[in-house]
């Protein structure tokens, strides 16, 4: 969904946040207001990732149903 320009966003959260956290790339992209807001709201999402201790995994995660679920791969 289209939330409108960057600029315009009440309160600026985004924008705040962005220069906050993202302080070099904040400063490196310009600030137009041509710069809009999309907001998605997933379904579905697969997650590769490896634990502290050298597993690979995936989760998987569905928005819909309220679920995880993990699936742990050996070590090799």
């Amino acid at each position: 969904m289209n939330k409108g320009l960057v600029v315009e966003e009440p309160g600026r959260r985004f924008e705040k946040g962005y220069k906050e956290h993202l302080w070099e790339s904040y400063n490196k992209y310009s600030h137009e207001d041509t710069e809009i807001l999309i907001e998605v709201q997933p379904k579905y999402v697969e997650v590769w990732d490896t634990s502290d201790d050298g597993y690979a995994f995936q989760l998987f995660i569905d928005f819909e149903n309220k679920t995880v679920e993990p699936k742990i791969y050996d070590k090799k």
